[in-house]
């Protein structure tokens, strides 16, 4: 079956983005009119753990640091909601902005030792932010600007439909557009910025740091820059779950949360930016399916603790995807759609091998492609 190529940035490309857009934008609209404020929940839940894994793919999917700590990122940013929304009054707006702050600067103190170790050196360091966190906020320090301790800190939000609104939607449904807008612009902004320059370079850093030195890329700023804008995406999905889950504790925190981030980044795609989202629902619905499985299936019910048999059906089914599709899901998702669509750089214009010519606009306005 021969394939459409479609030239990127031209008229054809765009329609098919704005077609993307328009769907993602109905979903968001009527999931919280069709499904139950439980489902919505997950769903919310999916999205803030998917802007996290955002930022866990551009600093070790496509700069290629290892970073263990970013369950830690992703506390820091849910404390500092939930603390300055119920203890401060702060509007949720102000604290979304103070948690991606407080990120940033965590994110340059974490990417400064990354200036002079990498690999397991550097994974050291940031297990030690993951291993640490949960213990800091329980200190009686913590407490005093108000953690909550080991009992968790809960999120006094009240946050309803507004009059402008017109869905029908619980306070639940209308939190969980917010968290799906805030997705919406942090997925198509951090594509932009992959597809730049900045990314070429992150990539380049990646595949060989000497060579990207030799050719004029500034290694130190490109380091701390990828860590800095990791754990602000941290900041901001942890900011964003307390929308969806009111509470947060040191347990839902610590290093545990640091490995499935890992495991959801590899599952989705680890250098895709959309596999981030496949990870995101990784995350919250494939342990939801395997303890169902665990529940419903008869043999299994009739076994004792299907909750712990449930956790190894859990980890059978990564296992499997990890040596089934050890780069992913996304790259298979995009090689089956290769298979009916391809997008080519504007200057790439070459007749592709199916035969058909290229669609859209090609790197010389009104000039023939070349051969």
């Amino acid at each position: 079956m021969r394939s459409l190529v479609v030239a990127r940035g031209g008229a054809v490309h765009r329609a098919y983005q704005a077609a993307g857009a328009a769907a993602a934008a109905l979903f968001l609209l009527l999931a919280p009119v069709l499904l139950e404020d439980y489902q919505v929940t997950l769903l919310g839940q999916a999205l803030a753990y998917a802007v996290a894994l955002l930022g866990l793919t551009l600093v070790t999917g496509i700069s290629g640091q290892i970073s263990l700590g970013h369950g830690a990122m992703f506390g820091i940013g849910a404390y500092t909601t939930a603390i300055l929304v119920s203890d401060h009054g702060v509007p949720f707006p102000v604290a979304l902005a103070a948690s991606a702050g407080i990120g940033i600067v965590f994110g340059v103190v974490i990417g400064l030792p990354a200036l002079r170790l990498s690999g397991l050196y550097l994974a050291i360091v940031t297990i030690t932010a993951a291993t640490a966190f949960p213990l800091v906020v329980v200190q009686p320090f913590a407490q005093e600007l108000g953690t909550g301790g080991s009992s968790g800190k809960p999120v006094a939000l009240d946050w309803g439909k507004p009059s402008w609104f017109l869905l029908d939607v619980t306070p639940v449904g209308f939190r969980f557009v917010l968290v799906g807008a805030v997705c919406a612009v942090v997925f198509a902004l951090t594509g932009m910025l992959v597809r730049g320059r900045v990314g070429r370079a992150m990539t380049a850093l990646r595949d060989n740091p000497t060579a990207a030195a030799a050719a004029g890329i500034h290694l130190a700023q490109v380091k701390v820059g990828a860590f800095a804008f990791s754990t602000m995406l941290a900041g901001i999905g942890g900011s964003l779950f307390m929308l969806m889950v009111p509470i947060v504790s040191p347990d839902s925190v610590g290093f545990p949360l640091s490995l499935l981030f890992i495991t959801a980044m590899i599952i989705g795609g680890a250098a895709r930016v959309a596999g981030a989202l496949v990870g995101g629902f990784v995350m919250v619905f494939l342990p939801f399916l395997t303890s169902e499985l665990a529940l419903r299936v008869p043999v299994l019910a009739d076994l004792p603790q299907p909750g712990l048999l449930a956790t190894v059906i859990y980890g059978v089914v990564l296992v499997l995807c990890i040596f089934f599709l050890p780069q992913g899901v996304m790259p298979l998702v995009t090689a089956q759609r290769e298979r009916l669509l391809r997008f080519v750089p504007p200057g790439v214009h070459a007749r592709p091998a199916h035969g058909r010519p290229a669609v859209g606009r090609t790197a010389g306005a009104g000039q023939p492609a070349p051969r």
